[in-house]
């Protein structure tokens, strides 16, 4: 079943393939393991796919909207997780894992490829979606303090962002 949304994983998937035959390697993380007070970053891209054809998602960068949240909050990511299991999204918190050493959650927000963020488990759950962070690659980042709705939060606004 298809539901849209997920992007293309192809060349994320180049640099993680590259990252492992470097000899690098990423640790699972079963979420039964995490403490109710540890802090997950969930990772994800969003806009045009053709961007993600003309540069690919390379370590370095999918882990820049991770160490300014920690910056943000003055705390320090656990681990990291995917928001989606389909497309490009599920090669982000490899590619920020490969960068930083964290271990990746296994487990995911949406448990497929959705097109549009608010469908996730945390927005069904009524979580905050806040604070959110959206980076792009000429360093005109956003943080997202507080929000009324998650398209506040940045999934609209940022269309094209990273």
């Amino acid at each position: 079943m298809g539901t849209g949304g997920g992007g293309s994983p192809y060349s994320s998937y180049l640099s993680m393939k590259n990252f492992y035959n470097d000899g690098g390697s990423v640790e699972l993380l079963d979420a039964e393991e995490l403490a109710d007070d540890d802090l997950v970053a969930v990772l994800s891209t969003m806009g045009a796919p053709l961007v993600f054809q003309e540069r690919m998602t390379d370590p370095a960068f999918a882990l820049k909207p991770l160490r300014i949240m920690e910056d943000y909050l003055g705390k320090r990511f656990r681990a990291v997780m995917t928001v989606e299991i389909g497309g490009c999204n599920a090669f982000q918190p490899l590619l920020a894992a490969a960068a930083s050493g964290l271990p990746v959650v296994d487990a995911d927000a949406m448990g497929r490829a959705f097109p549009e963020a608010q469908m996730q488990t945390f927005a069904i759950a009524d979580l905050a979606m806040y604070p959110h962070v959206v980076v792009e690659i000429r360093d005109n980042d956003v943080i997202v303090a507080r929000a009324a709705t998650l398209a506040v939060a940045g999934a609209r606004p940022a269309q094209g962002l990273h």
